[in-house]
């Protein structure tokens, strides 16, 4: 991290955030005794244009393969941004696409995030605007990774009843059925018009419980995943145990409510976290 340009933002009782104008990246957010509630990788590499695994990786112009990028998670994530403003609580970031470098993608734009920290709770929001003379499509998410105790420790409620999309099985829709989602192995599903507000409970976090409430605007899906141990194993930058530190919840663009920004418009969505550290009884 030493090797980015940072920027920390902190609280008056002294939670810290850190921002990277690489890629516009959350890197870190703790509390003030010191507990981290962003995972990132012991493993992850800080040499651009290297991803960096861990934190919240802005996907964008595409998810996934969910556009006509060969590129994963499009190309935002690997470039430098610019810091536009920052106060000791709150930064914004932007990085301009003038629309030739990927001939896939012609559609020139602005994209800026920002973070804002306050005691146990984190807003953050994407904002892009069309700066070309065509129609922009785009899929998009908040690839946030959570720190947890130990992922069979971890339990996620509100999804019940939505129909997903698994992509450990092709992609096939399928219901939940369940009221807590767990993880008995790899999990990797984008969930359809999933509701404003989700969360993650983890039972063994320090003080015996925690619970991350996920509150999401203008993103209509969620994608959660965590990958088990053989996925893990083959992924040079997280590897085993770190997947068992960590549980990915994406606010997402990707499947439902597409979006295909009329020039000189602009989108936003964003995502409030709030984290309640209460003992929870499912």
């Amino acid at each position: 991290m030493d090797s980015l340009h940072n920027i920390t933002l902190k609280t008056q009782s002294g939670q810290t955030a850190i921002v990277s104008t690489y890629a516009g990246h959350l890197l870190s957010w703790t509390n003030a005794e010191g507990q981290e509630y962003i995972f990132m990788s012991p493993n992850a590499v800080f040499a651009p244009p290297k991803a960096i695994r861990g934190g919240v990786p802005v996907c964008f112009p595409q998810f996934s393969n969910f556009g006509p990028l060969s590129q994963q998670h499009g190309f935002v994530r690997n470039k430098q941004w610019r810091l536009v403003e920052s106060s000791d609580w709150s930064a914004t970031l932007s990085y301009t696409y003038d629309g030739t470098e990927f001939p896939d993608y012609p559609h020139p734009f602005e994209l800026s995030t920002r973070v804002e920290l306050c005691d146990d709770n984190l807003e953050q929001t994407l904002t892009v605007k069309n700066t070309g003379s065509a129609p922009m499509p785009f899929t998009a998410a908040l690839h946030t990774y959570y720190t947890v105790s130990d992922i069979s420790n971890v339990h996620v409620e509100g999804l019940k009843g939505l129909t997903y999309l698994d992509s450990t099985d092709g992609r096939k829709e399928k219901a939940e059925a369940d009221d807590a989602v767990a993880f008995p192995g790899e999990v990797d599903r984008i969930y359809l018009r999933a509701p404003e507000v989700i969360k993650i409970h983890d039972t063994g976090a320090p003080g015996g419980s925690r619970t991350y409430e996920v509150r999401k605007r203008g993103f209509p899906d969620a994608v959660l995943w965590n990958p088990a141990e053989a996925k893990a194993a083959a992924m040079a930058d997280l590897g085993s145990p770190e997947w068992k530190r960590m549980v990915c919840l994406e606010p997402g663009l990707v499947v439902s409510d597409p979006v295909k920004l009329a020039a000189g418009e602009s989108w936003s969505g964003a995502q409030g976290l709030r984290v309640h550290r209460a003992e929870v009884k499912l």
